[in-house]
């Protein structure tokens, strides 16, 4: 089979053909149905007006009180047997009920059965029609057979009193209409419910394989690399659905593309900046280009150049593991308020060196909050770094905070630094992004508050930054937790518990 009559299109068309064939076989079969049922009433209504234009001959033949001298409707009625017969394949008999007995007139001779309208199942259907009634039976008259079909219609007076009954006999198979004398009449709407139903499902299956085809193009444009490819559906429903589902994933595989390919540069860049460095040194050096007085000074150059590499390795280590979701948390609670301790401590020389003032300021001491302490530490640390680096000389503020809000322990770093201008604001979370007069400017990695922004994401949290010239800062939250009741036996008296347990 082809590739195109094996294609979604042929399979769905066909799928819908077939259905489409079974409910017009169904439609026709009722249709044929309905219309033979028809057809035979009708022609049943036929024969039983046969018997009652008889039975008019006869009122007339009462009325003129000639039933037995006026040739005319004697001819007439016999007339009319015959054509019933021969048109019908039936037989007429009149039993005259005036007289008090049974008489049979107008028979057919060859069918000797006079005496069998005295049998009680005869004398039943006689009553019905003395009382005004028409009956329709099978196999009355056994000498007939079973086969026959009997109606029968009252003949009266002209004082509308019974007197008789036409009693007409027509073989059963008579009354039968075939199916294949109702087909031509059905053709028509059978053929014109077929090319409907044939113009319906080629529609129906073109509406629906055209947007999947779509996608598939734009799919196939995808594979090729060609990301700016989009999906054009205007069909409504799940299709177009999916195909914006299509687009806004392209969007995001494309800015994906352009992160990785930056990401890339920037780490090609950041390598061969200090590699190229080193080289040079160390060639310099094996050259003679460096005397041996000056060797030191340039070893420690080159030692720089070297911790330079290892940070942004590892940086590129932390920040790898920690989007892939593999970087271990060991999430506890902690005191806050001694790990900032700490981190001045730890920045202290800075701080002294460039004259900064530290402005202090803690909620509850001790002040516990739930996260990986370790981060956490990595977090604040970053922003105190960037908060010094860039301020100098006198009058310089850092301040940091811990404030309790409700469930959550809210972490502060904020100086009076010269700010990080509005262009710049929107990307200093990005990797490797650097600006002359942003905090992440300076020898750094440029991966340091992407690093921060990754550990945060893994405590649920986020950096929320604000700066204008004279203040910036940089905050983010935890979850609170408090010390638990001392508990005899317990060394240290105290074990934190969260507030939201």
């Amino acid at each position: 089979m082809s590739p195109m009559r094996d294609g979604l299109f042929w399979r769905m068309f066909s799928a819908i053909l077939a259905v489409v064939t079974v409910t017009v076989a169904l439609f026709t079969a009722m249709l044929l149905a309905t219309q033979r049922t028809q057809a035979q009433e009708n022609y049943e209504t036929e024969v039983r007006m046969q018997a009652r234009q008889v039975a008019e001959y006869m009122q007339q033949l009462n009325q003129l009180n000639l039933i037995k001298s006026n040739a005319t409707i004697q001819w007439l009625v016999n007339e009319k047997i015959v054509e019933i017969y021969d048109r019908y394949n039936a037989d007429i008999w009149i039993v005259d009920l005036s007289s008090g007995r049974l008489e049979l007139k107008y028979i057919d001779r060859s069918w000797n059965t006079t005496e069998s309208l005295a049998s009680d199942a005869v004398i039943e259907q006689l009553n019905l029609i003395l009382a005004g009634n028409e009956i329709r039976t099978s196999g009355l008259f056994p000498e007939l057979g079973d086969h026959i079909v009997t109606i029968g219609v009252p003949w009266t007076y002209s004082d509308g009193r019974v007197v008789g009954a036409v009693l007409l006999h027509i073989p059963n198979d008579r009354l039968q209409v075939s199916l294949i004398s109702v087909l031509p009449q059905a053709a028509l709407p059978i053929a014109a419910s077929m090319l409907l139903g044939v113009l319906l499902a080629f529609f129906i299956a073109r509406s629906q394989t055209l947007p999947i085809k779509e996608i598939d193009s734009a799919v196939r444009e995808f594979t090729k690399g060609d990301l700016s490819r989009r999906v054009e559906l205007h069909c409504g429903g799940e299709l177009e659905q999916l195909g914006n589902s299509i687009n806004r994933m392209a969007g995001e595989l494309s800015s994906l593309e352009e992160s990785r390919r930056s990401f890339v540069a920037n780490v090609s860049h950041e390598l061969r900046s200090p590699m190229t460095s080193i080289k040079g040194y160390v060639q310099a050096m094996l050259d003679g280009t460096i005397g041996d007085e000056d060797r030191p000074r340039y070893l420690g150059v080159v030692l720089d150049e070297t911790n330079r590499l290892t940070d942004l390795v590892r940086d590129l280590l932390d920040l790898s593991r920690l989007e892939s979701g593999k970087f271990p948390m060991e999430i506890a609670p902690f005191d806050a308020n001694e790990m900032l301790r700490r981190i001045l401590i730890r920045f202290e020389q800075r701080i002294d060196v460039k004259h900064i003032d530290v402005d202090i300021e803690f909620a509850d001491d001790p002040c516990y909050a739930l996260g990986d302490v370790n981060r956490i530490n990595q977090v604040v640390s970053n922003f105190v770094d960037n908060a010094v680096k860039f301020m100098d000389g006198e009058g310089s503020l850092l301040t940091l905070r811990t404030l309790r809000e409700d469930k959550h322990i809210r972490f502060r770093v904020q100086d009076n630094g010269p700010g990080i201008s509005p262009a710049d604001q929107p990307h200093i979370l990005e990797r490797f992004y650097k600006a002359d007069k942003a905090h992440t400017a300076g020898m750094g990695t440029g991966l340091g508050l992407s690093i921060c922004k990754s550990i945060l994401q893994q405590h649920n949290s986020a950096i929320e930054m604000r700066s204008r010239p004279g203040e910036t800062v940089f905050e983010f939250t935890l979850p609170a937790a408090e010390p638990a009741p001392r508990i005899a036996g317990d060394a240290e008296g105290q074990r934190p518990r969260m507030l939201a347990e």
